[in-house]
């Protein structure tokens, strides 16, 4: 059996991102090998793709569920996946200028946004990934794409042989499954033997430090809850969960009282965030069914 992470081309995530799973993977990836080793017809789902990172590092040879609630996203990696060359091509007439940027900025809300094909809107979607502040991805309560001009001297915009990677690791057999919903809408699909990944929209550590802003719907406390029962009852259907959320009391007490997780605490460094109190050396949590 191939090693984690000694997929073919090894992709790596094309996109900066806040909470990317990078730092984790020496912990994350030990316990998808362990389920995999005994569960080899399993199935591999992550509800929240994000940047991939996680995705990209599991054995190619699992069927992979990925899904994520912001459907521009998923319309990137279904490019990524259908037409890379295409979608190289259109990222060259991308500029780092910041009259550029927010003229790019626009287009959604303009008349003619329905108008464009996927391939402008993901090469729109790298190129202000790549160029605006902080690389941030957030929505305003419009649903409208709403970070400033990041003033970077030279960001890798053009990253050729890593989205050809990315593409040929999405279609290695079997293809990846990519679909945009809730996610319980991916879930569902999952049964005896799979297993699951959440990295869902962290609980904020703080009243100052909460980013939920990465769709116009945010995700709240009750969202939170939702979320543990919906991982209760996988975990009651013999699927094998991992989550991982931040380091806080009350997320703590919600999965310990359902008497089915392991918790345990990590520490990670924080490159991109929203806000200054969540960069640096922070603990956050993994949290693993027992059985």
């Amino acid at each position: 059996m191939l090693t984690m992470g000694s997929v073919r081309d090894n992709p790596q995530p094309f996109l900066k991102w806040v909470g990317g799973k990078r730092a984790l993977l020496p912990q994350i990836l030990p316990v998808v090998e362990n389920w995999q080793v005994r569960n080899p017809t399993g199935r591999y789902f992550e509800p929240f793709v994000g940047a991939g990172a996680v995705l990209f590092n599991v054995d190619h040879r699992l069927k992979k569920f990925a899904n994520d609630y912001n459907h521009e996203l998923i319309g990137v990696y279904k490019v990524v996946k259908d037409d890379p060359k295409g979608l190289l091509k259109e990222l060259e007439k991308h500029r780092n200028e910041s009259e550029y940027f927010y003229q790019v900025r626009e287009w959604d809300r303009l008349p003619n946004w329905d108008k464009r094909n996927p391939i402008e809107v993901a090469a729109r979607f790298i190129f202000l990934n790549k160029t605006c502040f902080n690389g941030l991805y957030r929505e305003n309560r419009n649903g409208k794409f709403n970070v400033p001009f990041g003033n970077y001297k030279n960001p890798r915009i053009l990253d050729v042989e890593n989205i050809m990677s990315v593409s040929r690791f999405l279609n290695s057999s079997p293809k990846t499954s990519l679909a945009s919903g809730d996610y319980r809408s991916c879930t569902v699909k999952a049964r005896n033997g799979d297993f699951v990944y959440f990295d869902p929209p962290y609980d904020p550590v703080s009243k100052t430090a909460s980013f939920t802003s990465y769709v116009g719907k945010g995700f709240e406390w009750e969202d939170q809850l939702a979320l543990r029962d919906e991982a209760v009852r996988l975990v009651n259907s013999g699927i094998k969960v991992l989550l991982s959320n931040s380091n806080t009391n009350r997320i703590r007490k919600i999965y310990n009282d359902a008497g089915l997780f392991k918790i345990r605490s990590v520490d990670i460094h924080r490159g991109i965030s929203s806000k200054n109190e969540t960069r640096g050396i922070i603990k956050e949590l993994l949290i693993e069914s027992k059985f």
